[in-house]
C-alpha cells in the first residue's frame, strides 16, 4: 500500500487548495471530471457533502455505489474503468491488484442494527438502544422485516452472517437471517437506507456510518462478533485512469482535505496516518 500524500502529487496542491476554499475562481480554473466506485454505504455523504464540495471547485463527481465486492467483479470483467474505487474489505484489492496504481487502508467501521425513527417497531427498538431489551429478543419479533445485504456480492453481508453466527450461534443465526441469500431480506446495499426509510424493512444491518450519515438510531453488535481484523475501507487510484490528476486530488481531497472531515462527521473513523 502506499501513502497518497499532496508531496507525492506537488502539481496537484492548486486543485486541492480549490477543493478546501471556495468560489467561481476555483469553479473556472479547477480540474474537470472524476469517476468513482465506492460502497454502497457511503452513499449518503458522497452524494451529497463530498459531491457538492467537489462541485464548488468545478469538479464533476461522477460516483456509482454498490457492493464493493459487486463493483470489484465489474472493474476485473472491465464493465467499469473507474478513476478511483473506495471498497470494504481490503482482501478484495487481491482480486484486481493488477488494476490498481497504489492502494491505503483509510478508515474503519462497526456492524449493527439501525432503524428509521418512524419504523413500526422504532419503539421496541429505542428499548435495545436504552439497555431495557437485549438486541437478541428484539430481533425475535414476529413479523419483523429484517433487511441486510447480499452476502454473495457485499461484504456488509458476509459480515452480518458471520457475525450473527459468532455472536448467536449458527442455528439461532438461521433462525433469524434464513438461508444466506433469504430472498425477503436481501436488498441491494445502495437501496438499503432508502428500503428502511420507506417502511419496506423495519429495521436492518448497517455500518455505523449509515446510521449516523441518516441520522438513525444504532445498536452495534457485541464486540466478540465484529470481524477479525475490523471494518476497513480502502481507497484505490486506478491504473490508466482516464482523470489520473483529478484521481490524486481526489485522493487528496479524501485522505487528507475536506473531505476528510466531511467523512468523519458521517461516522468514518480514521485510521493512523499510514497504516
Amino acid at each position: 500500500m502506499h501513502q497518497l500524500t499532496l508531496a507525492r502529487f506537488p502539481a496537484l496542491a492548486l486543485a486541492v487548495s480549490m477543493l478546501a476554499g471556495s468560489g467561481d475562481a476555483a469553479a473556472a480554473t479547477a480540474p474537470g471530471v472524476v469517476s468513482v466506485l465506492y460502497a454502497g454505504s457511503l452513499v449518503t455523504p458522497m452524494e451529497g457533502p463530498v459531491k457538492d464540495a467537489l462541485r464548488k471547485a468545478g469538479i464533476d463527481f461522477q460516483g456509482e455505489p454498490g457492493g464493493s465486492k459487486a463493483l470489484a467483479n465489474l472493474i476485473v470483467a472491465g464493465v467499469r474503468s473507474p478513476d478511483a474505487f473506495i471498497y470494504v474489505d481490503p482482501r478484495l484489492t487481491a482480486t484486481f491488484a493488477d488494476r490498481a496504481a497504489s492502494t491505503i487502508e483509510f478508515a474503519s467501521t462497526s456492524l449493527g442494527v439501525a432503524w428509521s425513527p418512524h419504523s413500526r417497531y422504532a419503539a421496541l427498538f429505542d428499548r435495545v438502544k436504552r439497555g431495557d431489551l437485549s438486541l437478541e429478543r428484539a430481533l425475535e419479533t414476529p413479523d419483523l422485516r429484517i433487511g441486510r445485504t447480499d452476502p454473495q456480492l457485499d461484504p456488509k453481508g458476509r459480515y452480518t452472517v458471520e457475525a450473527t453466527s459468532a455472536w448467536l450461534g449458527e442455528a439461532q443465526e438461521r433462525k433469524l437471517l434464513g438461508t444466506d441469500e433469504n430472498p425477503s431480506q436481501i436488498f441491494p446495499e445502495q437501496d438499503l437506507l432508502a428500503r428502511v426509510d420507506t417502511g419496506q424493512a423495519d429495521v436492518a444491518f448497517f455500518y455505523r456510518t449509515e446510521a449516523v450519515a441518516r441520522d438513525y438510531p444504532f445498536v452495534p453488535l457485541p464486540q466478540s462478533a465484529e470481524p477479525s481484523g475490523g471494518i476497513v475501507y480502502t481507497l484505490a487510484i486506478m491504473k490508466g485512469a482516464k482523470h489520473p490528476h483529478e484521481a490524486r486530488a481526489f485522493a487528496d481531497f479524501i485522505l487528507t482535505g475536506p473531505g476528510r472531515g466531511i467523512l468523519e462527521r458521517a461516522g468514518l473513523d480514521y485510521l493512523p496516518q499510514g497504516k
